[in-house]
């Protein structure tokens, strides 16, 4: 290898670096607490007070556990997109929909700053809610996932136009 390939690797490798580093994470914390961060900055809030109203809410009980499935930078904002599996909320397993591992999915719209966020979460699979068939398709640039009990539901979610959100409609009943 010659001089200039070892550098040019070089370059290339520290720019990977800092790309890898520059996504925001999602780190489960207690409870319904976590911690996001970017770069050297993190930021612990409460998803369930950030859900309060019409913005949705966590699927079940703690714990709650996160897969970041799509993370993006546009316009000066950054998103992320996780699935939060959380513990059923009815504790006894020999009860109707006891043993239940409820999921959702979870965005977030954050300022570089991570002070200024949005949240939007939308359970897709829950005994509780009569969602048994659930269907979540994940591919490279979003998701479909198709749910309901008895109206049925799809969400979508596409990370090239990450500010529009979870996107939900009725699809029958």
């Amino acid at each position: 290898m010659t001089m200039r390939s070892l550098f040019a690797i070089t370059i290339i490798m520290l720019f990977l670096s800092i790309e890898a580093a520059a996504q925001m994470k999602i780190v489960a914390r207690k409870y319904s607490e976590v911690e996001l961060a970017y770069g050297k900055r993190s930021v612990i809030f409460d998803l369930d007070e950030a859900l309060i109203g019409e913005n949705g809410s966590l699927p079940g009980n703690p714990p709650h556990r996160y897969r970041t499935l799509f993370t993006v930078e546009k316009d000066g904002f950054l998103y992320l997109v996780a699935n939060v599996r959380s513990g059923p909320p009815v504790t006894n397993p020999m009860a109707p929909c006891g043993g239940d591992s409820p999921q959702a999915i979870l965005w977030i719209k954050a300022d570089k700053t991570l002070r200024n966020r949005q949240v939007q979460s939308e359970i897709y699979a829950s005994c509780s809610y009569n969602y048994y068939d659930s269907k979540l398709s994940v591919t490279k640039t979003g998701l479909i996932a198709k749910y309901g009990g008895r109206e049925k539901l799809e969400m979508r979610y596409d990370n090239r136009e990450p500010e529009k959100g979870l996107v939900i409609v009725k699809t029958g009943q």
